[in-house]
């Protein structure tokens, strides 16, 4: 159902040219009428559409609607596979397309407006997220930076690209300029230490930056995907880590780089070491390697791809020994899975073909159905999506939507709503709420940084995030302020004998209350106020007779608003937030005065 709300605020902003509102992402096989309103033309308009995987190309000629003036309609019936339709019409000799912004400002992207295709994700219904990743409440994990099991535990590096290892205390500043030989001994027995308290904060699931064997303290470039980092613990602490994470009901999911590893591998050896280690020699080492078809070289051994050009970081190549090592019965992938893993974060999807991520998730369903996978994608990552490559994707459109309005003051509540529908319109519907939907990351800037330290504007986008579609990932540390002014900044201790209690109670709370709403978990959302003005912006979940009003004010002054109900409700409504005091519904609305920088979650 369109909402009528965001569908009337989508023509105020697309005012003063033929207004087509795409239709939302679709199953195989469907059929779909497109609309062309406020067209004045004597030729009629032609729709020219493109099949992006099978590179196909049609046309379809529209027809006047005789109910409408201006108004011009075409019938699709979409394809029988999963891919991306784009669309653009012409009439005569002009092009009309769709006009996008960037997520999280109002400005034109690179200096002028991106005019590009409409388009309508066709997607396999059959391969959409299972039912446990809908809605759940997600968090992430920087080993290294998180707990440990003993600070005093002696800590072992063979250095780290020719720089030797730098051990630091618990709670001391990363080291500037970050180069990843900075230890802080985070570990996973001290992670398991902490399993309590992630249960009862209402975590669900566990995503994990990577713990294989590797140089760096991010290990973002493996020495051994087959191997635990000795520095994070043992297989058998692994092992523990599932067993008592899966009683508490806490799931995991391990981050997955299957784009490069590390010039020290045991895949390339640039040092020879490991070879001698081993008996069986790196790609750098000889020619008649296993692994020697896994990389390009320009001249060989010494110049070769590597990631963004990071001598450090050698590309793979797709050949089937690299994927069979991977992707196999006995690969990485499945590996891990059959090990009690349940599910993979993918890092920098886009530099693997999707024919890759197409076998990977076979790989994945053949040896745990229901699997969570999940993309790096900061882009609209659309494609990845249509059921037989990933469940989701790392939804950075949603953190800049979200700190553009709360964080920055660089959307107003109408620019907001046209990108949250927009990208919901651009996700197939049964994968939405399986979203991860995050504000920071180690790749960012801390959100309480992003927000200037302004703790309000803080709980606004914490608040936000918890109550909008989908299942929202919490960095760890956000619950008590950890600040970060770029992503390794970022990446701070975890300060456990200083925690901001305010702020954890305030998570805690949002949290667990956030859980046990059907309504906020699994509910379909729909626009009820957008007030440009005031800065207000609000909205209504829904699951069965539960419904949750959500409200926010983004601006630093009080605002006066009425807020209108989905029918004939009354009586008392009660901020769930315990923030807000309660309101009496009159007339079929709310009359509501927020303070600055304030939210609500509404419910009788």
């Amino acid at each position: 159902m369109v909402n009528t709300l965001s569908n009337a605020n989508t023509r105020k902003l697309r005012a003063g040219k033929p207004f087509h509102l795409p239709p939302a992402a679709q199953p195989l096989r469907s059929t779909v009428q497109l609309v062309l309103e406020d067209l004045k033309s004597k030729v009629d308009p032609v729709v020219m559409l493109t099949d992006v995987r099978r590179n196909y190309d049609w046309q379809v000629v529209m027809q006047p609607d005789d109910a409408a003036k201006n108004r011009w309609t075409a019938t699709l019936m979409l394809p029988a596979e999963p891919t991306i339709v784009k669309y653009h019409f012409l009439v005569g000799e002009t092009k009309i397309q769709e006009s996008r912004q960037a997520e999280g400002h109002n400005q034109p992207i690179y200096g002028e407006w991106l005019d590009v295709d409409f388009k309508i994700a066709v997607y396999d219904p059959a391969g959409m997220p299972a039912d446990w990743t809908q809605g759940m409440m997600i968090y992430q994990i920087f080993p290294d930076r998180f707990a440990t099991s003993d600070p005093n535990r002696p800590l072992v590096s063979g250095g780290v690209y020719g720089m030797e290892a730098k051990f630091m205390q618990w709670g001391d500043i990363p080291e500037i300029p970050p180069t990843g030989r900075d230890f802080f001994g985070g570990d996973l027995r001290g992670l398991i230490q902490k399993l309590d308290y992630l249960q009862e904060l209402g975590v669900e699931v566990l995503y994990l930056n990577p713990i294989f064997e590797a140089s760096t303290n991010h290990r973002y470039e493996a020495i051994n995907f087959m191997k635990i980092d000795p520095m994070l613990g043992t297989e058998a602490d692994f092992d523990d880590l599932i067993h008592e994470a899966h009683a508490r009901k806490i799931k995991i999911v391990l981050d997955a780089v299957f784009n490069h590893c590390s010039s020290d591998s045991i895949y390339f050896d640039i040092t020879g070491k490991q070879s001698a280690l081993t008996g069986i020699p790196g790609a750098t080492q000889s020619k008649q390697s296993p692994y020697y078809r896994w990389f390009k070289f320009k001249e060989w051994p010494t110049a070769y791809d590597g990631w963004w050009g990071f001598g450090f970081m050698p590309e793979f190549v797709e050949c089937p020994e690299m994927e069979e090592y991977f992707l196999g019965e006995n690969g990485v992938t499945r590996h891990w899975l059959r090990k009690g893993i349940d599910g993979w974060r993918c890092d920098v999807s886009f530099d693997n073909t999707e024919d890759f991520w197409k076998r990977f998730r076979k790989a994945v369903d053949a040896e745990k159905p229901g699997a969570y996978t999940v993309s790096e994608e900061w882009r609209d990552s659309t494609h990845y999506l249509l059921g037989d490559e990933y469940n989701a994707t790392m939804n950075y459109r949603f953190t800049w939507m979200v700190r553009g309005y709360l964080a920055t003051d660089d959307l107003l509540p109408s620019e907001l709503d046209d990108r949250l529908q927009v990208w919901m319109r651009d996700t197939p519907a049964p994968a939405i709420k399986a979203q991860m939907n995050l504000l920071d990351s180690h790749d960012t800037d801390r959100l309480f940084s992003a927000c200037g330290g302004n703790r309000q504007r803080y709980l606004q986008a914490i608040s936000f995030q918890l109550a909008y579609p989908g299942s929202p990932c919490i960095y760890y540390g956000a619950e008590t302020g950890l600040e970060g002014a770029y992503a390794e900044d970022g990446r701070r201790c975890m300060p456990w004998d200083a925690l901001d209690t305010e702020l954890h109670d305030f998570f805690k709370h949002a949290i667990i209350t956030r859980n046990a709403s059907l309504a906020l978990r699994l509910g379909e959302v729909e626009t009820m106020l957008i007030d440009d003005a005031q800065r207000v912006y609000a909205f209504a979940r829904r699951y069965g007779a539960e419904t949750v009003y959500v409200v926010f004010n983004g601006s630093e002054n009080q605002a006066q608003v009425e807020l209108p109900l989905s029918g004939e409700e009354d009586g008392t409504f009660r901020d769930l937030l315990r923030l807000q005091p309660a309101v009496t519904a009159a007339e079929g609305k709310l009359s509501l005065i927020l303070p600055g920088h304030s939210m609500a979650w509404y419910s009788r």
